[in-house]
């Protein structure tokens, strides 16, 4: 844990990376206490101080991990002309939080990566790439992307409330029927936008699906994995298991098809179904059933494609033979 007058980030200290193993942090110690030996004058005896100190926290696995938590907390502060309000979730890649415009008071979402990598900073600005130019009421709007003093990178979106697929499912156990197929319809809408301008989302799933209850509105959210036009060779950079297409799992290049696959895996989920079998309840209507059969399977070029049938038609002609009507008028979700 920090003492006395020691940097928020003793990384900086030791000039090594958030990531650095205990042989690196002992190693940029021995180099730095050399340049900095305790008995040149007082100056550099503070710095010594302060290296020894930062050493011993950072070799020390529970102090490093308050640290390391300490350092990361970002409610309350300034990022760029964004003011963090709330954590909203986190994962192996970083944090995402509810900010606000310092100036104009107005929400953001804001997406900061933790982890201080080439990698994740690539993925990051890959992300910021696949949606900057595009507008729809599906897709969060892009507001910047900020590069924070410890190197690490903040992307900001539109801030869009209400829970995710998966909360909903959550509380309810399932949805029935009909709001699936307006969910799917929605979705569909969004990939269709997606796909024509040379984007597949490559991680549909239901945390990333929120869904405004009140409005019958859907927003497809998080484009890490997004690929932008691939071509043959080129590589998917990971996935989420049970949703992700064969193609994915493999690391190969991902089609449109590979979301329809995705698309399909989580409309099973939220219908109460077994998602690693791919099997429904019974109550399902058959139509419904063999519509979202076609996009699983396994062969990603035997799936059916935008070329050959527009989707979004297709399951409007189903709500309106299964269902009786073409609009759900609204219908409320239970508990939201």
């Amino acid at each position: 844990m920090p003492k006395r007058n020691l940097p928020d980030n003793l990384y900086d200290l030791l000039e090594v990376s958030p990531r650095a193993s205990r042989e690196v942090i002992e190693a940029a110690f021995r180099v730095l206490i050399k340049k900095y030996h305790p008995d040149k004058d007082d100056e550099t005896a503070q710095i010594a101080k302060s290296l020894n100190e930062a050493r011993d926290i950072l070799l020390d696995d529970t102090q490093r991990e308050l640290h390391d938590k300490t350092r990361q907390k970002k409610e309350g502060s300034i990022i760029g002309n964004y003011r963090v309000l709330e954590l909203i979730a986190e994962g192996g890649f970083g944090k995402t939080y509810k900010g606000e415009h310092v100036l104009l008071g107005t929400p953001v979402c804001i997406k900061h990566g933790i982890n201080i990598s080439p990698q994740d900073e690539e993925i990051l600005r890959d992300e910021a790439k696949a949606i900057w130019d595009l507008r729809h009421f599906g897709i969060p709007s892009i507001r910047d992307l900020v590069k924070l003093e410890d190197g690490s990178l903040a992307l900001i979106m539109s801030y869009i409330p209400g829970p995710t697929l998966e909360k909903i499912i959550k509380k309810n156990g399932k949805l029935e029927p009909e709001h699936i197929a307006w969910i799917c319809e929605r979705i569909l809408n969004i990939l269709k936008y997606l796909h024509y301008h040379g984007v597949v989302h490559g991680d549909v799933k239901p945390q990333n699906i929120i869904i405004q209850p009140e409005s019958h509105t859907v927003v497809l959210v998080d484009y890490g994995l997004s690929m932008i036009r691939p071509k043959q060779d080129t590589q998917a950079v990971g996935y989420t298991p049970y949703y992700a297409p064969p193609e994915q799992e493999a690391g190969h290049v991902l089609l449109p098809q590979s979301d329809f696959y995705s698309l399909a895996v989580t409309m099973i989920y939220a219908l109460g179904g077994d998602i690693s079998k791919k099997t429904v309840p019974e109550e399902v209507p058959d139509p419904l059933c063999e519509y979202l059969r076609r996009f699983l399977v396994r062969d990603v070029l035997s799936r059916p494609n935008w070329e050959e049938e527009d989707f979004v038609d297709t399951i409007t002609e189903l709500r309106e033979k299964v269902f009786g009507r073409r609009r759900s008028g609204f219908k409320p979700i239970p508990g939201f």
